[in-house]
């Protein structure tokens, strides 16, 4: 799937879900790599030399997948990606689904 980005960072994420959504072997390797990136920027304020290579190849592949300029996930966005994509973090406290929202 080649889509043409343009710079708007909205674009750039809607075209990331639609690659990921549309192929496994793309989550999966998103999925992995994402946690090989061990950093978490509220903890230590440099990121460490092969966290920033993890999150290189990570930037890379992404860019590859929806086949154009890819402004790069930041420190944080891959903090918080693999919050939720690897540890499943995210919250569900509000979720319609959840059994102890009904009263």
């Amino acid at each position: 799937m080649m889509v043409q980005l343009p710079s708007d960072p909205h674009a750039q994420l809607r075209a990331l879900y639609q690659a990921l959504l549309s192929n496994q072997d793309r989550f999966d390797e998103f999925r992995r790599l994402l946690a090989l990136y061990d950093y978490d920027p509220r903890e230590v304020d440099d990121e460490p030399s092969e966290a920033a290579a993890v999150r290189q190849k990570l930037n890379d592949r992404i860019s590859g997948w929806i086949g154009g300029n890819f402004c790069g996930l930041s420190t944080m966005q891959t903090f918080q990606w693999r919050a939720i994509i690897v540890e499943e973090r995210f919250n569900v406290s509000l979720s319609p689904w959840k059994e102890s929202n009904l009263y």
